[in-house]
This record gives structure tokens, sequence and C-alpha cells, in this order.
């Protein structure tokens, strides 16, 4: 039986994920501070066309281009970091953090599907993020705060083992 860890797991991976992720929200962030908001924090389709209809064409393709690349990458290493992390510290039997996880990758990746479709002007399906984007931020919060829990535990058991 193979005994190596899951790649997810591995140091390097987890810096690399954590590293890419902290990237990524910040550029997400920034881009959202000069186009005056991002439509991934709108939970209704109502509030990201209300949203939608105050940008400039200038910012719609800004806001298209940061879904596209940055958005697109952003759940790779959200979704690495947490569940890589949950696994490395809660062994097999977390393994189901990552199932939860990759639901809530999917989700951001249709609600971004949604949003670029709306951006470009093709197709207005953004009453689906009423759906989407809670669904996004349920499944993805479950796995953080429960990757938390773990970590939180980890070291409870190293502190005392250290005494």
């Amino acid at each position: 039986m193979d005994q190596r860890k899951p790649w997810l797991t591995r140091t390097s991976v987890l810096l690399a994920s954590f590293a890419a992720m902290v990237l990524l929200m910040s550029a997400l962030r920034q881009t959202g501070e000069v186009i005056g908001g991002m439509l991934d924090l709108q939970f209704t389709g109502e509030a990201s066309r209300a949203l939608l209809a105050r940008m400039t064409e200038q910012q719609r393709d800004l806001h298209a281009h940061a879904t596209a690349f940055y958005d697109s990458l952003y759940p790779l290493a959200y979704g690495a970091f947490f569940s890589g992390l949950a696994i490395r510290l809660g062994g097999r039997q977390a393994r189901w953090i990552a199932m939860v996880m990759l639901a809530g990758m999917v989700a951001d990746y249709a609600e971004n599907v949604v949003q670029l479709l709306a951006l470009s002007g093709w197709a207005d399906m953004l009453a689906v993020k009423t759906l989407l984007t809670p669904l996004k931020f349920g499944l993805t919060g479950v796995a953080v705060a429960s990757t938390v829990v773990i970590a939180a535990r980890a070291a409870l058991r190293y502190l005392r083992a250290s005494k």
C-alpha cells in the first residue's frame, strides 16, 4: 500500500497555495476598489444588475478580465490551501472537507461564467446568482471553518504534548 502524503498536504503546496490565495485576494480586492465593487459580492441578480448598470464600459472590461484571470485562479488557490491543510492536520477523516470545498469551487466557477456572460453583454443570467453566490459562500465557509477547528485542535494537541 502506498503511504505517501497526498500532494495537497505537502508543505511546498500549502505555502504556494497560501501565497497565491493572498495575492489573488489582494488583486481582486484592489480591482473592486478601482471599479466600485465586484459582482462576486452581490448575493442577488437584482443587486448584480444594479452594480452592472453603474459600471462604465471600461469598468466592465476590467471586471471581466479580473474574473477571467484572478477569479479563475483564486478558487484553485483557496481550495488547495484549505483542503490540503485540513487533510494534513485531520488525516483521512478530514477528506469530506475537501469535497465540500470542491463543491464550493464548482459554485464559484459557475458564478464566474454567469458574471462573464453578463459583463460581456452576451446573456443576462444574473438571477442564478441568487442561488450560486450564497451556495459558494456557504460551502466554502463550512470548509474554511472546519479547517480552522481542525487546526485549533492540532495546535492544542501540540501544546499539550510539548509540556
